[in-house]
């Protein structure tokens, strides 16, 4: 296969790469998540790859949620959906007003 000027097969055969690893470690993740006998194997292996996928989609958009959302292909209000879901903090305004302001602090 000749290569692209561009670098695709390069970025083809690293990514290839990442998905043979990914498929090496499937084996175990299942013993080690079947052990624990939850019936949520599938739901639990989704979120062990969901987690650090969605939190490193958000550090590379500097926490922009409408930009990480359009990167993963899912709609902004998923994104918040499945961060409060999985315990993931979301960047925000915290201790602030609608309007920009400070919010008053609660006594």
């Amino acid at each position: 296969m000749a290569e692209r000027a561009d670098g695709h097969g390069e970025r083809l055969a690293e990514l290839n790469g990442v998905a043979r690893a990914l498929a090496e470690t499937v084996p175990l993740l299942v013993e080690r998540l079947s052990a624990a006998r939850s019936g949520q194997l599938y739901r639990e292996a989704l979120e062990l790859l969901e987690r650090p996928l969605l939190g490193h989609v958000l550090s590379m958009t500097g926490g922009n949620q409408l930009r990480a959302a359009r990167l993963l292909g899912l709609n902004r209000n998923t994104l918040r959906k499945r961060c409060r879901e999985l315990c993931l903090a979301l960047p925000g305004r915290s201790g602030r007003a609608p309007g920009g302001r400070a919010a008053a602090p609660i006594p």
